[in-house]
């Protein structure tokens, strides 16, 4: 019972937390004709975040048995992964980075999240399957989710004045 509290828990964590920072990047993106590099690394940051977020909740889906947690872990993966793939086009024209530069796992980074959002699709219709997740989906949040990461610091770097 302690662990689906927890579970739960998380998975209104992630969801308030991607809500959240929708709302705030699409503010961003409505008001702005070129995104700043302090927006970018706020963008970046918040896409790093809500990936990892997200691959923590699958780890510990392995634990759950109750078909409706697993459903809704899915569910809030899938729009987690859907989010960050359909913001990042909509940005790129004012990014500080080339998206066709973004390569995880000899795929270009929107290639790979809709690859993700396929798997979570699946893991909707059939939630038991998110138990017995391949090692490779882990890995693949989390590249993208380090990707994200070392962006907004190199460019939050760059951005620092000598």
């Amino acid at each position: 019972m302690e662990k689906n509290v927890y579970i739960h828990y998380l998975i209104g964590e992630l969801e308030s937390y991607v809500i959240d920072n929708r709302n705030k990047i699409e503010k961003l993106i409505s008001n702005q004709k070129k995104i700043s590099v302090q927006d970018s690394v706020f963008i970046f940051d918040k896409f790093s975040n809500s990936l990892r977020k997200t691959k923590d909740l699958i780890k510990l889906s392995r634990e759950i048995n109750d078909r409706d947690t697993l459903r809704t872990i899915s569910i809030i993966s899938s729009e987690t992964v859907a989010w960050v793939m359909f913001t990042l086009p909509s940005i790129e024209s004012s990014m500080p980075v080339f998206l066709e530069n973004l390569i995880v796992y000899d795929r270009h980074i929107i290639d790979a999240l809709g690859e993700l959002l396929l798997e979570f699709d699946e893991f909707i219709e059939t939630p038991e399957k998110l138990k017995a997740v391949n090692p490779e989906v882990f890995n693949m949040i989390n590249e993208i989710s380090m990707t994200f990461g070392h962006l907004s610091k190199m460019i939050e770097k760059g951005a620092v004045e000598n």
